[in-house]
């Protein structure tokens, strides 16, 4: 499925001058890539609140750093 975005003439010549500088074939090809990026980037906050919110739950309930990474530790053995 492919769509079709207007963009800003400003930020088309931006991608232009810009994209030109850093190797990219086309416009398609630069937009396809920071669009990537900016997924890839937003999967990561997604997944760092995740890991944040774990983490304040096992320190709630009193679960050390050093006391989770032993039971981790048993566990590969």
């Amino acid at each position: 499925m492919q769509t079709e975005l207007v963009l800003p003439k400003n930020l088309i010549k931006e991608i232009d001058k810009i994209g030109t500088q850093f190797g990219f074939r086309s416009k398609k090809e630069f937009v396809r890539e920071a669009v990537k990026e900016k997924i890839l980037f937003l999967k990561k906050r997604l997944l760092m609140a995740t890991t944040d919110k774990i983490a304040e739950g096992l320190r709630k309930k009193g679960v050390s750093e050093a006391t989770l990474l032993k039971e981790f530790e048993k566990q590969r053995k």
